[in-house]
C-alpha cells in the first residue's frame, strides 16, 4: 500500500537529523521535483545551510512581448499564409496597386489600439478591398505581456493587502520593543509562484516559522493532561473557541443524501462569522480593541470554507497565524507558549473535529494527500514533540490499539491515530501508508524533525495552500 511518495518520505525520516532549535540555521526546507514523481517530500538533509528549492521547476518561463505592430512593420502579418477568407480570391490589381493598399493598411494599423474601431479605408477606383472582420485576441496567459498598458503592478504590495479604512496609530510594547500599527481588514496577495518566492524571503515568513518552532519546542515532553499555567488572555481565546462549539450544538445537520458537505455548515459559518468581530473585540484589552478588525478574519476563516464545505491544512495554518498575530501585538506572551500549544490549540482541535464529524466536511485539496490525516497536520508535528524521550511509547506503538486508546487524551499523535481508526476502515498500512512507514523510525526525535521539514515544504511552501494567507498591518506584504 505504500507508493513512491511514502518510500521517499521514509528515507527522509530515516536520515533526518535531530530537531533544530529556534534559531538553528540548519533547518531549511526544500522540496523535490514535484508532484509528478510523487516527490515533493525529498529534503536534502545535511549539516550545511540549505536553500529552499521550491518552484524551480514550476516557475513560468519568461515570454517575449508580442508586438503585433512591430511584426507588421517588419513585413510579417503574424498570420499563416492563406489564412484569411479573402486571401483565396484572385486580384486583378497590379503589383504597384497591391503595394499601395498594403501601405494604407499598415498606416491605419499603426494608429489603432487593441479594441479600437477600424477606420474606413480610402475608396479606390481601381480596386476596393473586401471588408475586414475584426479579430478578437485571446486573453493573455499569466506571464505573457501583450502591450505596455496590460502590465499590472506587483501583487506583493502594501496597497494589495487588505482594504478599507485604517485605524489611528496604535502603539504597543512587546517585550522591550515598541511597535506601531494602523490596523485594517487583511487581504490576500499571494497569487503567483513569484509572489510565493517573495513571501519566503520576507520577515513575515521568518516570523511565522520561528513561532511554529517555538510552539513545537514548548511541547517537548509535555502531556495534555499535565499542569499548565493558562493566563487570562489564553483563557479568553479558549472561551471564544468554546462559543464556536456551542454554535455547532445550536445548528444540527440537515437530512441529505450526500456523504460529504452537509449544508447546515453554511448556516453555522454565517453565524460564526457574524459573531467573531464582537467576540474578538471583547477579548482584547482597551488599547488593542482597534485590532479586532484585522484579527477577526484570521479566526473567522480557521474552520473551513463556506462554499466548498471543506476543511484542510490551510485552515489549520490560518488559526496558527491568528495566534501568531496575537503574539505579534503583545496579547500572547512568551510565557504563554506552553498554554497555547497544549490548551488553546487542543480546544481548537476539538472544535475542528466536531465540525468535521457533524457536518461531514470534505477534505480540502487532494484527498488525504499527506496520508497522515485527511484534515490535520500540526497535531502530528507537535504530538511527536510531546513524545520525545517518552520512556515506554515508541513510534511503532501506533499499531497497538490499546496504547492508542489509553493515550489519546494525553498525546496529540495518539489522538490523531485514534481518529483515523474511527473514520476509516482497515489497517494503517492500507489507509495511511505514509503514517505506517513513519512508525518504523527508531525515535520520536527523528519523527519530529521530519514532520517539521514536511510542514514547511508541503504547507508553508506550497502555493495552493499559502495563497489563502491574509496580510495586513500585523503581517505585512513586503
Amino acid at each position: 500500500g505504500a507508493g513512491p511518495c511514502s518510500v521517499a518520505l521514509s528515507r527522509d525520516f530515516a536520515s533526518a537529523s535531530p530537531p533544530c532549535s529556534l534559531h538553528d540555521t540548519r533547518l531549511r526546507p526544500g522540496i523535490g521535483a514535484g508532484h509528478g514523481e510523487g516527490a515533493g517530500l525529498k529534503w536534502a538533509v545535511s549539516g550545511e545551510q540549505q536553500v529552499p528549492r521550491a518552484f524551480e521547476a514550476d516557475t513560468l518561463p519568461p515570454h517575449p512581448p508580442c508586438n503585433l505592430l512591430q511584426e507588421m512593420s517588419d513585413g510579417h502579418t503574424g498570420m499563416p499564409p492563406m489564412s484569411a477568407p479573402w486571401a483565396n480570391a484572385a486580384s486583378s490589381a497590379s503589383p504597384e496597386e497591391q503595394q499601395r493598399l498594403l501601405q494604407e493598411k499598415l498606416a491605419r494599423a499603426k494608429m489603432m489600439k487593441p479594441g479600437a474601431a477600424q477606420p474606413p479605408a480610402a475608396p479606390s477606383s481601381a480596386h476596393r478591398s473586401p471588408p475586414i472582420s475584426p479579430v478578437k485576441s485571446p486573453p493573455a496567459s499569466p506571464g505573457l505581456v501583450r502591450a505596455p498598458w496590460a502590465v499590472e503592478p506587483p501583487l506583493l504590495s502594501e496597497e494589495a493587502a487588505g482594504g478599507g479604512e485604517e485605524s489611528p496609530v496604535v502603539c504597543v510594547e512587546v517585550g522591550n520593543v515598541k511597535r506601531e500599527f494602523r490596523f485594517r481588514a487583511p487581504g490576500k496577495v499571494i497569487k503567483t509562484p513569484q509572489d510565493l518566492l517573495t513571501f519566503k524571503k520576507s520577515e513575515t515568513y521568518a516570523a511565522l516559522r520561528d513561532f511554529i518552532l517555538a510552539l513545537n519546542n514548548s511541547c517537548k515532553g509535555k502531556s495534555l493532561a499535565g499542569d499548565v499555567h493558562v493566563s487570562p488572555h489564553c483563557q479568553a481565546v479558549i472561551g471564544i473557541l468554546q462559543r464556536a462549539s456551542e454554535l455547532v450544538d445550536e445548528i444540527p445537520p440537515t437530512e441529505q443524501p450526500m456523504r460529504y458537505g452537509n449544508k447546515a455548515f453554511r448556516t453555522w459559518m454565517d453565524r460564526w462569522i457574524g459573531e467573531v468581530p464582537q467576540l474578538v473585540e471583547d477579548a482584547l484589552p482597551p488599547p488593542l480593541k482597534p485590532a479586532a478588525v484585522e484579527l477577526g478574519p484570521y479566526l473567522a476563516h480557521s474552520f473551513g470554507n463556506k462554499e466548498r464545505i471543506d476543511y484542510g491544512t490551510g485552515h489549520e495554518h490560518t488559526f496558527v497565524t491568528f495566534i501568531a498575530a496575537l503574539a505579534h501585538v503583545g496579547f500572547v506572551e512568551e510565557a504563554d507558549m506552553e498554554a497555547v500549544a497544549l490548551r488553546v490549540f487542543w480546544e481548537y482541535l476539538k472544535v475542528a473535529r466536531k465540525l468535521q464529524l457533524t457536518y461531514r466536511l470534505e477534505p480540502a485539496g487532494s484527498h488525504g494527500c499527506w496520508s497522515l490525516d485527511d484534515y490535520q497536520f500540526i497535531p502530528f508535528m507537535w504530538g511527536s514533540a510531546q513524545l520525545i524521550d517518552h520512556p515506554s511509547i515508541l513510534p511503532a506503538h501506533i499499531h497497538d490499539l490499546g496504547v492508542v486508546r489509553q493515550g489519546s487524551d494525553e498525546w496529540y499523535y495518539l489522538h490523531c491515530v485514534k481518529f483515523i481508526h474511527e473514520v476509516k476502515s482497515g489497517q494503517l498500512a492500507e489507509n495511511s501508508p505514509m503514517l505506517n512507514d513513519i512508525s518504523g523510525c527508531p525515535s520520536w526525535q527523528r519523527v519530529n524533525s521530519g514532520m517539521l521539514k514536511m510542514y514547511f515544504a508541503e504547507v508553508m511552501d506550497k502555493l495552493p495552500v499559502i495563497q489563502h494567507m491574509l496580510f495586513g498591518s500585523i503581517f505585512r506584504a513586503e
